[in-house]
């Protein structure tokens, strides 16, 4: 009965939502255990008064909790390769980052030590792939993410997209606006890509998209009719979408974030066993492009992961 009273006083993703709905689905499973146990004529007093005491929900609730903590803060680095028969005349190294939703699990300091460590990884160029900032995230914060962001060490850019996110949409009174993020996004030399595109070394085509959740975006067909189709083509979106048509149009990668990769248990499983969205996580390899999407770095509205780990992504194109 307090799940009824105790989820109308808070937003149902909230994290006192998370930890009730946690209390509540043990609760349920010790019960399904303990009819089970009476089925088969158990009379073992000492598990019928820890049952009746109700702590193994307990128990479970704050496992998870400190599980959940501990995963959502230990980032992982995931490597790919993909190799392309296009006529490039090096290997390019691509750093990818997304869903950051900085000063939510991770503060200056942390993210300075992931940034290192992503410069020492040698990346080419660097992709920012979306939700980097948040509803949540103040002012100083927006600022520090960027400053901290620009310093990654790369031969050839640092290129970034919008999330449904960044720019705090949600909130009626942001912290900063829309002109303020990409000021900063700016100032450290990051670029913007807004359904537009960029040519790395002649040979290698950049084309970033405007965010679906942001309204009215250019048809893709019309975005790549100009593209050298010689070029490898790299799409980066921060919502894994029109993955078939991008594969029917020849792109040869895309990068994507957004979905956690299932944040919270059992999410993940839910999602991609009920067709919910394109792509959930990982690797794909479409008939003529590849897809990754990014689980991201950090986590949105709260400090816990079950359902997936946090990571950067580090991605080798090499010719065959």
């Amino acid at each position: 009965m307090a799940v009824v009273f105790v989820l109308p006083a808070s937003s149902f993703f909230s994290f006192w939502a998370v930890v009730v709905l946690h209390l509540f689905a043990f609760a349920i499973i010790m019960d399904c255990i303990f009819v089970i146990y009476k089925k088969f004529h158990m009379t073992n007093q000492i598990f019928l008064k820890v049952y009746q005491i109700g702590v193994i929900p307990i128990l479970c609730l704050f496992l998870m909790l400190g599980y959940g903590y501990w995963n959502m803060k230990n980032v992982l680095k995931i490597h790919y390769s993909v190799t392309t028969h296009k006529t490039i005349t090096q290997d390019y190294r691509i750093a990818f980052l997304s869903d950051l939703h900085f000063g939510n699990t991770m503060n200056k300091s942390e993210l300075e030590k992931y940034c290192q460590d992503i410069s020492l990884q040698k990346p080419d160029i660097v992709m920012l792939g979306g939700d980097i900032v948040d509803e949540h995230t103040t002012y100083q914060e927006m600022k520090e993410a960027f400053e901290v962001l620009g310093q990654i060490e790369n031969q050839y850019g640092i290129y970034y997209v919008y999330g449904n996110h960044d720019q705090a949409l949600y909130l009626n009174s942001p912290h900063f606006t829309p002109s303020q993020l990409k000021k900063s996004i700016e100032e450290h030399h990051i670029s913007i890509l807004l359904d537009s595109q960029v040519n790395i070394q002649d040979e290698m085509t950049i084309i970033g998209r405007q965010d679906r959740s942001l309204g009215e975006r250019e048809d893709t067909q019309q975005l790549i009719k100009n593209v050298n189709h010689e070029n490898f083509i790299l799409m980066l979106d921060h919502q894994p979408v029109d993955l078939q048509k991008n594969n029917e149009l020849h792109v040869d990668l895309q990068l994507s974030g957004h979905t956690h990769g299932g944040q919270m248990f059992p999410v993940g499983l839910i999602t991609s066993v009920l067709g919910f969205g394109e792509m959930n996580y990982g690797y794909q390899a479409m008939s003529d492009m590849t897809v990754i999407v990014s689980s991201g770095i950090a986590g949105w509205g709260y400090p816990l992961r079950t359902g997936s780990h946090s990571e950067y992504v580090i991605v080798d194109i090499v010719k065959e």
